[in-house]
């Protein structure tokens, strides 16, 4: 027998969204389904596709061959899909999305264009905030997160992984001596985008304690301190890739990588959702994914 497109959908969403909980608010279906049917797929291919273990779930090389034949498949399914169910029905209306000020101008806005370029007649609402809103009773159709998501009701897809790397200025190098590890970072500034947030972690198990003198609020005042030579700032490759290009930032400790994080998109519900938010829902991962 060989594998039915459900089948591989069910290994592309498990991938996607890092896990078999993701994986079931994704899919509308039990997490014990999905663990049943994952079994049942690998004893039909006759090989393991995932290495799990208590604190992570891999592909084996097999499954991420199979993985990277069935993507295409499954994406090119679910076009199809999706014109079908829309065919002579018209994209409008209104979306509210909520997001950080940062993903908005980097993740989300450039994508939207194309979006309302496709669509004369829908509207997208942004909501750019640093506080994680309550989508459900606020009203908000859609929110771009980055990072750990609560354990709700909530189902989120995963829109692509952010790495995230620490970056000063040329000026800020030349007063401060270029940290050699992770330890020599407490004889410099940092720049935090959160009082709250004045622990580094690094991949390993490196924790420093970050001294600062300015807690910007937001990644984008964080980065433009950075470029001002204020300090040293942890900002996502999103963000710095142009800067890093033309030599107004320079990576630090590159050799000490941080943990990447995930960049979300969360919705109320998985059934019943409008065209209107279907459509941005499903452009964004379809542009954010590809593009990152």
């Amino acid at each position: 027998m060989k594998p039915s497109l459900d089948d591989l959908a069910l290994l592309v969403a498990i991938t996607d969204q890092g896990g078999f909980t993701a994986a079931a608010k994704e899919l509308g279906i039990p997490k014990s389904t999905v663990s049943r049917r994952l079994s049942d797929l690998e004893a039909l291919l006759g090989t393991s596709l995932f290495r799990r273990s208590t604190r992570a779930l891999s592909l084996t090389d097999e499954g991420k061959r199979i993985y990277e034949m069935a993507k295409p498949a499954i994406l090119a399914a679910d076009e199809a899909a999706r014109a079908i169910a829309t065919r002579g029905r018209v994209v409008g209306g209104r979306v509210t999305l909520t997001t950080t000020a940062a993903l908005g101008q980097y993740l989300v806005a450039p994508h939207l264009v194309a979006l309302s370029e496709t669509y004369s007649d829908l509207q997208v609402e942004l909501r750019l905030t640093e506080r994680r809103v309550n989508i459900v009773s606020d009203g908000i159709d859609l929110a771009v997160r980055m990072g750990a998501l609560e354990d709700s009701d909530l189902v989120a897809r995963r829109l692509c992984q952010v790495t995230r790397r620490l970056v000063a200025s040329r000026s800020y190098l030349e007063r401060a001596d270029l940290p050699a590890e992770p330890a020599d970072l407490g004889a410099h500034k940092a720049i935090l985008t959160s009082a709250a947030l004045d622990t580094w972690r690094f991949e390993g198990g490196w924790d420093c304690s970050m001294r600062w003198s300015i807690a910007a609020g937001n990644m984008l005042v964080a980065h433009q301190l950075a470029l001002m030579g204020n300090g040293i700032a942890l900002l996502p490759d999103f963000m710095i890739e142009a800067d890093i290009a033309r030599g107004d930032l320079t990576v630090v400790l590159n050799e000490f990588p941080m943990p990447a994080a995930d960049a979300w998109i969360v919705s109320t519900s998985k059934r019943y959702k409008s065209l209107a938010v279907q459509t941005v829902l499903n452009g964004l991962v379809d542009a954010v994914g590809s593009y990152r």
